[in-house]
């Protein structure tokens, strides 16, 4: 029987999909109820509630997930409907880089916030 790599790379991305779509629905319900608790939702009650280690962690780890189950979602896409090779390739390396600095501006914005 012949071992086809590809498959088991579509089962990993699939599965890191799903956990990705499943660490984002628990984030958010918790993140939208600590941040709807605040009674006067203004600016000093945001750099409270980032204020926090876990909060900043958990942001980071929110929107890297989103980010992660973006980038699978596009890398489908591309090889669906871009077929030639020297036109993906390209495609997924900006791609990758605008996530990459995404997440990385995240961080910036999430630390720099005191």
């Amino acid at each position: 029987m012949r071992n086809v790599g590809g498959a088991r790379r579509g089962l990993n991305f699939w599965l890191l999909q799903r956990a990705s779509a499943v660490a984002m629905a628990i984030f958010l319900p918790l993140f939208l109820g600590l941040a709807l608790s605040r009674s006067p939702l203004d600016y000093a009650a945001w750099r409270a509630l980032f204020s926090h280690l876990a909060m900043k962690i958990g942001s980071l780890m929110f929107i890297a997930a989103v980010l992660a189950h973006a980038w699978i979602g596009l890398r489908e896409i591309l090889i669906d409907y871009v077929h030639p090779l020297a036109i993906r390739l390209p495609l997924y390396f900006l791609f990758a880089t605008l996530y990459l600095v995404c997440l990385v501006w995240a961080a910036d914005i999430l630390w720099g916030l005191g």
